[in-house]
Formats: structure tokens, sequence, C-alpha cells
């Protein structure tokens, strides 16, 4: 029972620094930055100091890397397409699915949906592929 709790914080941190990396870039102009201003219907003006939301975000992006590092030993044998299969059925399966949801109640265009579920299951793929190689 102790394996299933044991987690190496020096990944979760990796994974959560990769996180930031493609998040920054997803959100660039280089990336899809432009079309999701324009389905928030913002301009990056309107979006202020992010510092707040960063920080809060890195906090709990660490937290999802810490329960998938937890799921990743559960299932035993980590390794780096394990645990990016993990992270990806549970990006599709459990985020996106959830996601969807909201999507269709909140009346938001699909470009949104699109855009902010497709970086979440990246995310999740290359973190469990991160926390896969050091567990």
């Amino acid at each position: 029972m102790g394996h299933f709790y044991y987690v190496n914080y020096f990944s979760v941190l990796l994974a959560t620094i990769a996180s930031f990396m493609l998040g920054g870039f997803w959100y660039s102009k280089a990336g899809f930055g432009q079309a999701w201003l324009a389905a928030i219907g913002k301009s990056m003006d309107d979006l202020g100091s992010p510092a707040v939301a960063m920080s809060l975000t890195f906090v709990s992006t660490f937290i999802t890397a810490v329960v998938l590092a937890i799921l990743i030993n559960a299932l035993g044998d980590p390794t780096l397409f394990r645990g990016a299969r993990l992270g990806f059925v549970l990006g599709i399966g459990v985020v996106a699915t959830s996601m969807f949801s909201d999507h269709l109640f909140c009346g938001n265009p699909l470009t949104l949906y699109l855009i902010q579920a497709g970086y979440r299951v990246t995310l999740l793929t290359i973190m469990g592929g991160i926390l896969g190689v050091w567990s």
C-alpha cells in the first residue's frame, strides 16, 4: 500500500513546469492565443495582470500532477508510454467529456471548447509521460 502513495516530487515539479511551457505556447500568438481570445470575446488588454491566476493555476496543476503520479504508481510498472497513455485516457475520458457538458450548457463557441479541452488532453498526456519516466 505504501507504493500507492509514493510520489516523486521532482517529477511532479517537472511535469508542472512542462505544463506551463505548453500553456505558454498553446495560448500564444504562435499557438491558439488569437483564436482563444476571439472565442472568449476579449483582447489581451481586457485580461489584465495574470499574476494571481497563474499562481493559483500553478498550485492546481501541481495538485493534478501529484494525483496523476499516484495513479500511475498505483497501476504499477510505470513507463513513458504507460504514463502518457493514462494521461491521454484521463484527458479524453474524464476532462474533455466533463468540459463538453459545460460547453453544451454554457453555449460557448465550439472553438473555445476545442482549444481548452485540447490543451488539457495534451497537458495530461505530457504530464503522464514525464511522471511515468520518473516515478
